[in-house]
């Protein structure tokens, strides 16, 4: 009985006795492996999702806009009395803090409607730096520079004056479909197959350039023929003579959009191609998304 006696208080006493150092910096260190391991995969989907949702977000973006795009275009020259007044105005490059044409700017759209159907633009409300009344029968879209936080958006101007229509817009481009010779079908480059998509290169408000100058059917960084990061005459696709703006009868719409803030380890160090012009990511880790649309103008 006293040698039992004497076995347990021997264990009770190693138990009150607690773990060895040995023990605790090995607990120890499995903890923090364990917490660490923990923590790397918490960091790694947390950093996946928030790619996510600004991929989510980014396109979103982008297809919201070229909804409105493409409903509004289609309304461009909407002329119920058939009096010729309305139409495609301007096509021109734009400064983008200011309100003058711009080689060097973006590209914009400018275009009528006879909204109330009296035969006539309409001619109320202040005018704009055109000379043009500031009402809804003269709209236009146009990429401009938020002064205030550095960024570049998509503007939509319908006589309201100008409201951003989407964020982080870097890029807007638009290329027409033409009907030069009148006969109600749209042109093809040199009578092929493909239809000609022209742009003004030179400012002057008239359509000057076919953009798939290679004749393949696309339009992408092969017709840039002279690797200038632009497609011009100079590529072998002037249009002699330039054609006005009221031969339109379709439109191409460009947007590159990128994100508003970069993201760690992302790569990027693709092309885009926006109507004739090429921009190179140069691997800034920004993140980028380019959509493209093709509207038929049922007004012109």
């Amino acid at each position: 009985m006293r040698n039992r006696q004497k076995r347990w208080t021997a264990y009770g006493a190693r138990f009150r006795a607690g773990f060895t150092l040995v023990e605790l910096m090995v607990a120890l260190l499995v903890g923090v492996i364990t917490i660490g391991a923990v923590y790397s995969v918490h960091i790694v989907q947390q950093k996946a999702y928030r790619y996510q949702q600004l991929r989510v977000s980014m396109h979103q973006n982008l297809r919201g806009a070229i909804a409105i795009l493409e409903q509004q275009i289609r309304m461009a020259g909407f002329d119920p009395e058939n009096t010729g007044k309305f139409g495609i105005t301007d096509v021109r490059r734009y400064d983008l803090v200011g309100t003058r044409p711009d080689p060097d700017g973006e590209p914009a759209l400018f275009y009528m409607m006879d909204l109330d159907e009296n035969g006539a633009p309409d001619d109320s409300g202040p005018r704009d730096f055109k000379g043009d009344p500031r009402n809804r029968e003269f709209a236009n879209f146009r990429v401009r520079d938020d002064k205030n936080t550095a960024r570049l958006y998509l503007a939509w101007d319908n006589g309201g004056g100008r409201r951003p229509l989407a964020e982080n817009i870097r890029h807007i481009a638009f290329a027409y479909a033409i009907d030069a010779d009148g006969d109600g079908q749209k042109d093809t480059w040199n009578g092929g197959a493909f239809t000609i998509w022209a742009v003004d290169t030179d400012n002057d408000n008239l359509l000057d350039t076919h953009l798939d100058a290679n004749n393949d059917g696309m339009i992408d960084e092969r017709d840039d023929t002279d690797d200038d990061q632009r497609i011009t005459g100079a590529d072998g696709c002037a249009l002699d003579p330039p054609v006005s703006l009221d031969r339109i009868r379709a439109v191409r719409v460009w947007l590159l959009a990128v994100s508003a803030f970069p993201i760690k380890e992302q790569v990027d160090n693709r092309s885009y191609v926006v109507g004739d012009r090429i921009f190179t990511a140069g691997n800034d880790a920004f993140v980028r998304r380019i959509l493209e649309s093709m509207v038929e103008c049922r007004n012109l």
